[in-house]
């Protein structure tokens, strides 16, 4: 079968079934072909910094790299690189440098998620790129990823909206955006006053100041999470989207995948793809051993694997067979799984 390229392509799975090592190959074997490709990872492992040598310094950054003469650029999500480059286009400096925001924006301070969808529409946005490859973090940290697109509605209701509007309104007729305590006693809800003089209470009057800047600030960078919130309709679009959930014949991870599968219903389009790692199927075509235990090993384990396709066929609309790689160099099984996805272009 072919699998026509689509704007994004997300690779989600599982930890140990080689869906890094499967988004890598992907996004070499798209860009063989002349596209201009980002292979985004914001997996907290960070794999793909080893895959493709890429160093520290790197982290954050769109970072050029060529494999077998194939270029393409990778980079490593880093919550505050992302929010630095929000601040320069957005004009928002103090977004950077707010002590509220530098919390929120660490690895486990519960943006994370959020600034990544932030960063993949940034970057699509750019108009560089003609396809990004997306390596998801493994299993829940997955769904963690998903509910990132609910956390951004959340903040940004309806009412909040509304009130960043008539703030905004309010302000350019005269002239300038204000956004401080004056409005707030005056236009904020007195739950909102009440938690304030909490927090008042139990920190420092400069750490409320920070506070209200750092509302004030995501205010005035709010475009770039709405736009973080649509691209909920693009991954959802069959047309513009291309969903990989990667397991592997191994003992277990099938059933995984299929627990992930129903987790991620409501995100996943009907038509996306099983990727089945690590098949042994073809190596054993090949092996025919006279030992009689050899031999049986041999059967066991031809059966179990057809058994198991069999099974996730039933399951899932398509499911893509790729080899279990003999070698112990990790580029090597990058290499030999781009090839294997050429056998896929239309």
């Amino acid at each position: 079968m072919s699998i026509i390229t689509k704007s994004f392509e997300i690779f989600c799975g599982t930890g140990g079934v080689g869906k890094t090592t499967l988004a890598t190959s992907r996004a070499l074997g798209q860009a063989s072909t002349g596209l201009r490709v980002l292979l985004i990872t914001i997996d907290p492992a960070k794999r793909l910094k080893d895959l493709l040598n890429l160093t520290e310094e790197s982290v954050g950054e769109v970072t050029p790299v060529k494999v077998n003469d194939i270029s393409l650029d990778a980079l490593l999500m880093s919550p505050e690189k992302t929010i630095q480059r929000m601040a320069l286009k957005y004009q928002t400096p103090d977004l950077a440098s707010n002590r509220i925001v530098k919390i929120l924006s660490r690895p486990y301070g519960g943006m994370n998620e959020i600034l990544s969808l932030v960063e993949v529409q940034m970057q699509f946005d750019s108009g560089k790129y003609d396809v990004i490859v997306l390596d998801t973090p493994p299993g829940a940290h997955f769904l963690d990823f998903l509910e990132g697109i609910g956390k951004i509605r959340s903040f940004f209701d309806q009412s909040f909206v509304e009130l960043f509007t008539y703030l905004g309104t309010k302000t350019a007729s005269a002239g300038k955006k204000i956004f401080g305590m004056g409005i707030i006693n005056r236009v904020i809800s007195g739950g909102l006053r009440k938690l304030l003089g909490h927090l008042q209470k139990v920190t420092d009057a400069k750490f409320i100041e920070d506070f209200i800047q750092a509302v004030q600030i995501i205010y005035q960078s709010k475009d770039a999470f709405l736009k973080g919130l649509a691209l909920q309709d693009r991954l959802k679009s069959k047309t513009e989207c291309n969903w990989f959930l990667v397991t592997s014949v191994e003992q277990g991870k099938a059933q995984e995948a299929v627990e992930m599968k129903s987790h991620a219903k409501s995100f996943m389009h009907q038509d996306h793809f099983l990727v089945l790692n690590k098949c042994l199927e073809q190596e054993m075509s090949s092996w025919n051993p006279t030992d009689e235990k050899l031999q049986a090993l041999k059967t066991s384990l031809d059966s179990r694997e057809k058994d198991l396709k069999k099974s996730l066929k039933q399951s899932f609309p398509v499911v893509l067979e790729f080899p279990e790689v003999m070698s112990l160099e990790p580029i090597e099984h990058v290499i030999s799984l781009t090839n294997k996805w050429k056998t896929y272009v239309p």
